[in-house]
């Protein structure tokens, strides 16, 4: 399956979104930090996967959902891309950090995009 190159940009000023779009290869991502200025717009690129309602998630948005097995997490968590693949960093109840692969949350947890 193809992957989806769709990227939107934040204006931090404005804050709002000014541009969604789709590119190809990676001469897209550098034409568009050459367009936008990184002090200016947050580039957040289309993680492939989608949340429960079919609402696409984006590095940058905030999810939530419940994991109650080994852990308790019911607060909302950032989508980050760490280590070469998105995630979240998920904290414990004793304070320890983990960062939980996007596509194991999405599988296994049903989020919602709620910001």
């Amino acid at each position: 399956m193809k992957r989806e190159y769709i990227y939107r940009i934040w204006d931090i000023q404005a804050k709002k979104y000014v541009m969604t779009g789709s590119l190809y290869g990676c001469e897209g991502m550098a034409s568009l930090s050459q367009a936008f200025n990184r002090n200016d717009h947050k580039i957040e690129e289309y993680t492939g996967l989608e949340d429960k309602d079919g609402v696409r998630i984006f590095e940058g948005d905030a999810i939530q959902f419940t994991a109650r097995n080994r852990y308790s997490q019911d607060d909302p968590v950032e989508v980050i891309f760490y280590g070469g693949c998105y995630g979240c960093i998920i904290v414990m109840e004793s304070g320890t950090k983990e960062f939980w692969y996007l596509k194991d949350i999405v599988s296994q947890y049903y989020p919602k995009v709620i910001g």
